[in-house]
């Protein structure tokens, strides 16, 4: 089944994601989000990866407000 971070949901029209309380507080984890594809997340499900594939777009590759931002990794 499809899995989406924060903003790919929000852009689908759901009301959140499926990545969220992976992580630890303050810590990040790999995931592969069908709309970024492999990218970090942060304990909301934020996208922050500046390596997403849709980086740039609000809530993408680290744009969020809610978190660190992270190029190849933590």
């Amino acid at each position: 089944m499809a899995k989406f971070c924060e903003a790919c949901a929000a852009e689908l029209g759901h009301p959140y994601g499926d990545f969220r309380d992976m992580a630890a507080e303050g810590e990040v984890v790999l995931v592969l989000c069908e709309g970024c594809g492999p990218t970090y997340v942060d304990p909301r499900g934020n996208c922050v990866s500046k390596n997403c594939l849709k980086t740039g777009q609000q809530g993408h590759g680290g744009t969020s407000l809610d978190g660190p931002e992270y190029e190849d990794g933590p």
